[in-house]
């Protein structure tokens, strides 16, 4: 096989891999699904408050109506985490060093994108999680609680290997999704006109309000979460064709919670806000429904909500800076001219650059939320990210239509149909928050 980034040490390597005799797979459902976990901390770290502020909003205005254009990103994001762990797989190399065979200025590209997005990422995402936790305790301080998250996930991701990391965003993503399951049943049951509740999930697109499907196509899922999807792949240990079937289950699993929990948390929008005048404007309307919903729900329902909420951005953090660390430490080594058959111990949890930006995410998340959070910085922060999936989806377009990729790792036709789709979509989301971000200036 001729390796996609053209690096002879690693190739050398995959080959060798390659040659030995696969890992038998397990006969057992059970052991089947005991080999899933990346797709599982994907879907921790990646469905967070945006997911849910953008799904209730998109509810208050059309109740379950688009729905379909939710299921249409799920699907987007499904086949560019599918094509990074196949690009893994079909080259033995991370990402990172992946990418810059398509192009030697993206792991520097990458590399500041993460750094930006390293510097409000732990800030933002602990005081969202510290508003659910002083809405549900108001005598807590925001402030101090919020610092206190940032660090306890830092912490989490410092002290725990990976399969230690797997094993708390497991209970993480079964907590949440549980919480979101029973709130939706309990609006379904409670519902003064579910048939009519029920009929607002008939498909139409919104006139004259096009950037809000756009919003939703784009908004379910994560975007580091994705890029960083190899390195769990990796530290999981699936390297041969054998594991192929198993990394797509393990993704499709974790769209496929991800578009369930959307769904519940679209079932209680429309139950609460759709046709009620009520909105959602940001996470401070996230927290403020938690009222509401207790009224109509009762006070059990409010404790759920908050708690889920809460567990929501959590999990969020913990595998975004996990996610984080592994892009930034693995962006240094390609520049720095590291070898690829010598990453490991460069981009292990373990390793003193993991660990060296382990501590500025965490650094970066005290500073600024003692600082507060200038507008600038985060217009800047939005505008950035949202540049990574359409160079991501870009560049596999590329890697994975090349002649050297072995056959069954190569792009079909409908992979590179939904990958030319996502970069057109993110492409397009990306220059609208540009815009946003220069005139927010």
């Amino acid at each position: 096989m001729v390796d996609v980034t053209a690096t002879p040490g690693s190739s050398l390597r995959h080959q060798a891999a390659e040659s030995t005799e696969p890992t038998p797979l397990p006969t057992s459902l059970r052991g089947r699904l005991a080999l899933l976990g990346p797709g599982l901390v994907l879907a921790a770290a990646s469905v967070g408050a945006g997911d849910m502020v953008t799904s209730l909003a998109g509810a208050a205005g059309y109740g379950m109506a688009l729905l379909w254009a939710i299921l249409i990103g799920v699907v987007l994001k499904f086949a560019l985490t599918e094509a990074v762990g196949r690009l893994y797989m079909a080259s033995g190399q991370t990402v990172i060093a992946s990418l810059r065979s398509a192009g030697r200025w993206l792991p520097v590209a990458f590399f500041v994108f993460v750094l930006v997005i390293g510097l409000l990422y732990g800030a933002a995402l602990s005081s969202v999680a510290s508003l659910a936790l002083t809405t549900l305790f108001p005598a807590l301080p925001l402030r101090p609680v919020a610092i206190g998250i940032a660090l306890a996930s830092a912490a989490i991701v410092y002290v725990g290997r990976y399969a230690v990391f797997e094993r708390v965003m497991s209970v993480f993503m079964l907590a949440k999704f549980l919480g979101m399951v029973v709130l939706a049943v309990a609006t379904l049951a409670t519902a003064d006109d579910l048939p009519g509740l029920l009929s607002s999930a008939r498909p139409r697109l919104p006139e004259g309000d096009l950037v809000t499907v756009l919003a939703l196509i784009g908004g379910v899922g994560g975007t580091a979460g994705i890029a960083s999807y190899s390195y769990w792949v990796r530290e999981k240990g699936w390297r041969d064709r054998s594991r192929l079937p198993v990394m797509r289950a393990d993704s499709a699993v974790s769209y496929t919670l991800t578009f369930l929990f959307v769904l519940c948390t679209t079932v209680v929008g429309t139950g609460l806000l759709h046709g009620s005048g009520r909105t959602i404007t940001g996470n401070e309307g996230l927290a403020a429904l938690a009222d509401p919903l207790g009224a109509d729900l009762g006070s059990v329902a409010r404790v759920l909500f908050l708690g889920t909420f809460f567990l929501v951005t959590l999990s969020a953090l913990v595998g975004g800076f996990n996610a984080l660390c592994y892009l930034l430490a693995d962006s240094l080594r390609t520049m720095r001219g590291v070898p690829d058959d010598a990453a490991e111990p460069h981009i292990a949890q373990y390793s003193r650059p993991f660990r060296a930006f382990l501590l500025y995410v965490a650094a970066a998340a005290v500073a600024v939320t003692f600082l507060g959070r200038p507008v600038r910085l985060v217009l800047t922060y939005a505008a950035v990210g949202s540049l990574i999936l359409p160079l991501l989806s870009g560049a596999l377009l590329v890697l994975l239509n090349r002649r050297g990729v072995q056959r069954p790792f190569r792009n079909k036709a409908a992979s590179n149909v939904l990958l030319a789709g996502s970069f057109v979509l993110f492409g397009v989301l990306a220059v609208v928050q540009l815009k946003e971000t220069i005139g927010g200036l």
